[in-house]
């Protein structure tokens, strides 16, 4: 595609809601909301683990989404969409309401002039694989091809850009080295496996990709990529050499290890060190290496949120905004410095610097003509909603700063063609519940029918589409009384609800 294409990416057990509908079943995020459901004081810094049950109903408010995405004038919507709804209990079974489902949602937006880029994982194991192994089981490989195959039969003909996955680091990092995310394996084996297994599936899916189009189920200019949630580092203390050392085994980890596999077909020394240093007993045969580099994907996406901050590993910080976190080695840690950086009410950093220079790597690393996309780039805050306009100013701030920067980078022959925003309107954070707003547009997830309304965001990125990216100014009046017009346009088309909102 030559044309840059603006978009906001979402995902479904985040927004989607009917979780028992159309004859879908439990995935882990179901299994794991339900058991560890846990709603903390008001103004309580606890996390919140809360319902996915509705979400923000996307499962029925989809044709309103459409039409408030075709006025934001979104090039495309890139949605993860949900695997246990098309394959709700085993992996042989198709849920044809479920394909039903997609069918008719690609449609309505394509109908809206707003294309749909899928995603087809984003950490939501069905609950039936689970319980068989999950992304431990090889047999996951297979069982992921065949979904794969399913949406590529039934819906490829409605999208030129898909994704295998996205954030397969956090997945695998906070879920098998950890319990803060299902399916809480804390086990070192387990995730060894499991980083391999989903690499494996990438190859699968390609190889699956490659037949549909042969097929002819899929356009044969459709392209297949894998997005990852790297964030570029910046060595601390800046002129310090094991800082430096630090950081580039940071990146051999961080980077390496869920880009390479799936576009370069291989694996760090540094891996296959952890995997004998942890006496593990899983083997990465020469044929799985050859599967990897046969069906390399060729399409990078890129969730830029922030930078991080990494020292040597006994690098001990006095003056800090929060503690490092656990590190999945002892050669390097994140740390988070009180001075002179800034952060978000989420004590995340707010740092354009590493776009480029990260751009730059990606470039350098994998190949200076493949296509690059931003799959997501946003900022999650506590939105004022207690008045009828939401200036969500600090938002678009963040935004106009990071875009720029995307902007400039487009001017460098780096093959960006795209940038997307997440997300689309307030949905399920797993790090926050429904108390981290993320979206352009606010859902009051107090009443029946999750009432959508336009935040001041929504008139500014709308604006920086209309213009190719190329104003990205901020006329704060002229701003707020678009956004009073565009609240009585929603109402006049039904968007709101009045009786409701």
């Amino acid at each position: 595609m030559k044309k840059f294409l603006f978009c906001a990416t979402t995902n479904a057990f985040q927004i989607e809601g009917g979780r028992h509908l159309g004859k879908r079943q439990d995935s882990i995020w179901d299994e794991f909301t339900k058991r560890r459901f846990h709603i903390p004081p008001p103004n309580s810094p606890e996390r919140e683990i809360n319902s996915v049950e509705e979400a923000a109903d996307f499962y029925h408010q989809y044709k309103i989404d459409a039409q408030i995405c075709n006025r934001l004038k979104l090039d495309a919507l890139i949605y993860c969409i949900d695997w246990a709804r098309i394959f709700p209990k085993d992996p042989t079974h198709i849920n044809v309401e479920g394909v039903k489902f997609y069918q008719n949602v690609f449609k309505e937006f394509i109908k809206n002039n707003v294309r749909f880029i899928p995603v087809l994982f984003h950490w939501d194991t069905p609950l039936w694989a689970q319980k068989m192994g999950g992304w431990e089981n090889r047999k996951c490989i297979n069982w992921f091809k065949k979904y794969a195959k399913t949406i590529f039969k039934y819906l490829g003909k409605y999208f030129e850009i898909c994704f295998v996955s996205d954030e397969n680091s956090s997945f695998t990092i906070f879920g098998y080295l950890d319990t803060y995310f299902p399916p809480e394996r804390n086990n070192i084996q387990a995730f060894v496996k499991a980083v391999h297994h989903l690499a494996m599936a990438s190859a699968a899916t390609n190889e699956a990709f490659m037949k549909a189009k042969k097929a002819k189920f899929v356009k044969t200019s459709a392209t297949l990529g894998i997005a990852h949630d790297w964030s570029p580092p910046i060595p601390y203390p800046l002129n310090n050499l094991r800082s430096q050392k630090a950081a580039q085994s940071y990146n051999e980890w961080y980077l390496g290890l869920f880009y390479d596999p799936y576009l370069l077909g291989t694996y760090s020394k540094s891996f296959y060190n952890f995997i004998k240093e942890n006496n593990v007993k899983f083997n990465i045969s020469s044929a799985d290496l050859a599967y990897l580099k046969k069906y390399r994907l060729q399409l990078i996406g890129w969730n830029y949120y922030r930078p991080f901050y990494v020292s040597d590993y006994e690098y001990s910080m006095q003056n800090y905004q929060k503690p490092s976190e656990p590190s999945i080695t002892r050669k390097f840690q994140v740390v988070y410095p009180k001075q002179n950086v800034k952060y978000t009410n989420w004590n995340w950093t707010i740092d354009s610097s590493q776009i480029i220079p990260g751009l730059k790597l990606l470039q350098q690393r994998y190949g200076k003509n493949i296509p690059i996309m931003i799959l997501e780039n946003g900022m999650g805050v506590f939105d004022d909603k207690s008045k009828p306009l939401i200036l969500d100013k600090s938002r678009i701030i963040y935004l106009q700063d990071h875009i720029k920067q995307f902007m400039k980078a487009r001017k460098l022959k780096i093959n960006l063609i795209g940038y997307s925003l997440w997300t689309y309107c307030d949905i399920f954070s797993p790090s926050g519940g429904y108390r981290k707003d993320y979206g352009l547009v606010s859902v009051n997830f107090k009443n029946k029918n999750k009432t959508r309304r336009p935040k001041l965001s929504y008139i500014w990125y709308r604006k920086a589409i209309q213009t190719n990216g190329l104003d990205l100014s901020t006329n704060w009046k002229k701003m707020t009384q678009e956004l009073k017009t565009e609240i009585k346009d929603w109402q006049k088309h039904k968007l709101i609800n009045n009786k409701t909102s």
